[in-house]
C-alpha cells in the first residue's frame, strides 16, 4: 500500500511542469528609441532554442534606465536575470560582471555614420583624414565607450547626459557630428523627423572595431550558459542571420557604406576579451560576415 502511494506521488512530481526562468531585458529610454528592439528579439530567440534543454522561460521587461543605472543594476543583481548589450571594455573586468561570449550586433555598429551640423556640412564634406577630423567636436552619450575611443584618437567629445537631445544639439550646432552605429542611423532619422535641421553626412565613415555583448552579473552562471548555448545555436542553424538581416538590412542599404570614405581608427578596450568575434564580424563590401 505504502509502496503504491509512493510511486504514486513520484509520478504526480514527475507531471508538475517546472516553474519558468525569468530573464529581464532592458527597456528602450524613451517612446521614440529603437535601439533596444533587436536585443530583446536576440535574447528571445537564444532562449526559444534553449527550451528543451534548459527548461520554459519568461521574458520580462526592466524600468526605463540610463546607460549609468543599469551598469550598476547589473553590479548589483537588483533585476532576475538580467541582461544588457553594452560594448565590450577590458575597464568593466572585474567589476562583478559576465559576459556571454559572442557579438550580438555582428560588428555592424563598428562602422559609424555621422548626423552633422548644418555649419559644418560642407566642412565635413572635404575631411579625408584623421588630422581633418581634428577640427570638428563630436557628441555622445555619457557613459558611452565611444567617448574614449574618440579621445584616444586626439578627437574633441562633448559628453551628454541623455539620448533623445543629442539629435537636437547636432541640428542646432551645440556640437559638429554625432556618430551613430550604420544600423542606427536610418531609423533614428525617421523617428527624429521633427528635427528640421537634423542632417546626414554622405561622404564620411568611420570604423573602429566595436564588438557588443550581453553583460549580465557574474552569480547568473546558469542562465549566461543559457543564452551562450542559444547564440552558437541560432547563429550555427542561420536564423541569428536571419534577424540580423531583417532587423538591419534596409538600414544597411540606406547608410550607402561603399561608397563612403572609411577612416579607421583604434579601439585601445579589447586587450582582455576571452573570445574570437572577427569570425562574426559582418564586411559590408563584401556582404559576408567574418571577411577581414
Amino acid at each position: 500500500m505504502y509502496r503504491l502511494l509512493f510511486l504514486i506521488f513520484c509520478l504526480s512530481l514527475s507531471s508538475t511542469p517546472m516553474a519558468a526562468t525569468r530573464f529581464t531585458y532592458i527597456s528602450p529610454e524613451s517612446e521614440r528609441d529603437p535601439r533596444m528592439t533587436y536585443d530583446r528579439e536576440l535574447l528571445r530567440l537564444a532562449l526559444d532554442k534553449t527550451r528543451d534543454t534548459f527548461g520554459d522561460y519568461e521574458l520580462v521587461p526592466a524600468p526605463t534606465m540610463t546607460k549609468a543605472r543599469v551598469r550598476l543594476s547589473l553590479q548589483l543583481n537588483s533585476f532576475t536575470n538580467l541582461f544588457a548589450m553594452d560594448s565590450y571594455s577590458s575597464a568593466r573586468d572585474g567589476k562583478g560582471l559576465a559576459y556571454v561570449r559572442f557579438p550580438i550586433h555582428l560588428g555592424i555598429v563598428s562602422y559609424r555614420v555621422c548626423f552633422v551640423s548644418p555649419q559644418q556640412q560642407a566642412a565635413l564634406a572635404e575631411v579625408d583624414d584623421l588630422a581633418g577630423l581634428r577640427h570638428f567636436t563630436f557628441g555622445q552619450g555619457k557613459g558611452w565607450l565611444d567617448v574614449e575611443i574618440l579621445r584616444h584618437a586626439g578627437l574633441k567629445v562633448v559628453e551628454v547626459d541623455g539620448y533623445e537631445i543629442l539629435f537636437k544639439m547636432v541640428a542646432r550646432g551645440r556640437f559638429d557630428l554625432l556618430c551613430r552605429g550604420a544600423s542606427e542611423l536610418r531609423s533614428e532619422l525617421l523617428t527624429h523627423k521633427d528635427i528640421g535641421d537634423l542632417k546626414m553626412d554622405p561622404y564620411l565613415l568611420l570604423y573602429y572595431p566595436l564588438p557588443r555583448v550581453f553583460y549580465t552579473n557574474v552569480a547568473n552562471g546558469e542562465a549566461l550558459k543559457r543564452v551562450e548555448t542559444g547564440l552558437r545555436q541560432a547563429w550555427q542553424d542561420g536564423s541569428l542571420q536571419a534577424l540580423w538581416r531583417q532587423s538591419f538590412g534596409p538600414a544597411i542599404a540606406f547608410a550607402g557604406l561603399k561608397q563612403r570614405r572609411m577612416l579607421r581608427l583604434e579601439n585601445p578596450f579589447l586587450e582582455g576579451i576571452s573570445f574570437d568575434y572577427r569570425p562574426y564580424f559582418y564586411n559590408p563590401m563584401t556582404d559576408r560576415f567574418g571577411d577581414p
